[in-house]
């Protein structure tokens, strides 16, 4: 049986605490509670940092071979596609599977740190390059050798496998994962992510899953939801996750819109890295020029004066949903309420940027008109029964508009500035917002919040 998750995984919560804006060469720094951080700066990888600064990536890939140094922290957050290829040359010209140099190169960047956006680490996973290094491993590797190390990589190889739908390495490996593996099996499943989406363990729904994996029953599943057909609009998602997984080793999770005239579903990507499209048939990407979660908003609002659409959309008092348009840039965002935190916090935000302004309205009228039904419009900055709808912007406190002055703060919304009247607390707020979009600020969260009223002058001076 396959197990579907109905609520997006939760991911482990990261202040804005300036960590994109560390240097590469910081990370590579042996670190003083490493535990063998004495024998990594004394080894011959690590000689020249004690002479002058890092140069290139080289010195990192000189550890990870070392046998006398420990692998510094943070290989995710250096890796790139050249370090990659020259972590697998440097293990095809030599000899033996390196089991312990394979596993921290695996275990370092099976995930990888994405953008920060509202304090959030998005995941994005390396499968291919995790594939490609274990692939290299299982071919040198005789079994019964390093198994505590062997569960280890092989565990990364058969999630990254199962998530690009590679059935033969996925059943393989799984094999060998299982023969390895101490302990008994588990009752049930563990995890946030369901088999597709890589989480892969022994309970019975695993074991299940990936003998239908290997004998191509996800193939017989999905070709028959595409001979059903039916409007892109009206499948459930868990045919579209299925279609998609078999036919195009994608996983949309989140939904952004519908376009029932052109029978197209947009979503993101579970771990928050693409934009696709689902037509009824197949899962492709996006047809318009996507940018997700970028550290700054300026390029999108360089040319703009105002913001020219918005539609805002509450489902209860913390769940949102809302779509900002600056000419041919439409900004998408998403908050769900957690109850770790007491709030909401941003899913995703999303610029699209089709070619026309023409377009880009199109885009917010399809937004609205595909808002799920536990949703209400609310007015674009307060609703006189719910409250204000506060806006918070990176490094400044949450405001919104309420009567003719501004609110802010969360905790008891206090009423601060106060205007001639309503429309023009809400002209200097809409300028406000675009500063700090060109100032390089980005939009962080929504609230509703209902301010708390400014205390009667007679009933101050009376209290004196």
């Amino acid at each position: 049986m396959l197990i579907f998750s109905s609520e997006p995984a939760q991911r482990l919560d990261m202040p804005m605490s300036g960590w994109s804006k560390i240097h590469p060469q910081e990370f590579l720094a042996p670190r003083p509670y490493h535990r063998c951080c004495c024998r990594a700066w004394r080894s011959p990888a690590w000689a020249s940092r004690r002479e002058g600064p890092m140069s290139d990536l080289d010195r990192y890939v000189d550890a990870l071979f070392d046998d006398d140094a420990d692998v510094p922290a943070g290989m995710g957050r250096v890796w790139t596609p050249e370090l990659h290829r020259s972590v697998m040359a440097r293990l095809r010209a030599g000899s033996g599977p390196r089991t312990r140099t394979v596993y921290e190169y695996v275990f370092g960047i099976h995930k990888t740190p994405g953008t920060y956006r509202s304090g959030r680490r998005t995941e994005l996973r390396n499968d291919r390059e995790v594939m490609e290094a274990t692939d290299y491993w299982v071919e040198r590797w005789a079994e019964g050798t390093d198994s505590e190390l062997a569960v280890r990589i092989l565990g990364h190889g058969v999630e990254a496998a199962a998530r690009r739908y590679d059935r033969g390495r996925a059943a393989a490996w799984y094999a060998l994962w299982r023969r390895c593996k101490t302990g008994g099996p588990l009752r049930r499943h563990r995890g946030f992510y369901t088999f597709m989406e890589g989480g892969v363990d022994d309970c019975p729904d695993c074991v299940g899953d990936m003998d239908r994996l290997a004998g191509g029953g996800f193939d017989r599943a999905a070709a028959e939801l595409l001979d059903a057909g039916g409007p892109a609009a009206d499948w459930p998602e868990q045919a579209v996750k299925l279609v998609a997984w078999v036919t195009a080793q994608r996983h949309p999770f989140f939904r952004l819109f519908a376009q029932r005239a052109a029978n197209r579903v947009w979503y993101i990507d579970l771990f928050r890295a693409s934009v696709v499209v689902f037509d009824g048939r197949s899962v492709a990407a996006s047809p318009v020029p996507f940018t997700l979660s970028p550290a700054s908003d300026v390029d999108f609002v360089a040319d703009a004066t105002r913001c020219d659409q918005q539609i805002v959309a509450f489902s209860g008092k913390h769940n949102y949903r809302a779509a900002q348009r600056y000419g041919r840039h439409v900004l998408l965002v998403e908050g769900t309420y957690y109850t770790s935190r007491g709030e909401a916090e941003m899913n995703y935000s999303v610029w699209l940027s089709p070619s026309t302004a023409e377009e880009a309205a199109g885009l917010v009228e399809d937004f609205a008109a595909s808002l799920p039904r536990s949703f209400r419009r609310v007015p674009i900055w307060s609703d006189p029964r719910r409250g204000s709808v506060m806006r918070k912007y990176s490094g400044e406190f949450a405001v919104g508009v309420w009567g003719s002055s501004w609110a802010t703060g969360l905790q008891g919304a206090q009423l601060d500035r106060e205007f001639a009247g309503e429309q023009e607390a809400i002209a200097a707020l809409e300028a406000q917002e675009l500063d700090w979009l060109k100032a390089g600020k980005v939009l962080t969260n929504l609230y509703l919040r209902m301010p708390e009223p400014k205390p009667n002058q007679n009933d101050t001076n009376e209290s004196h």
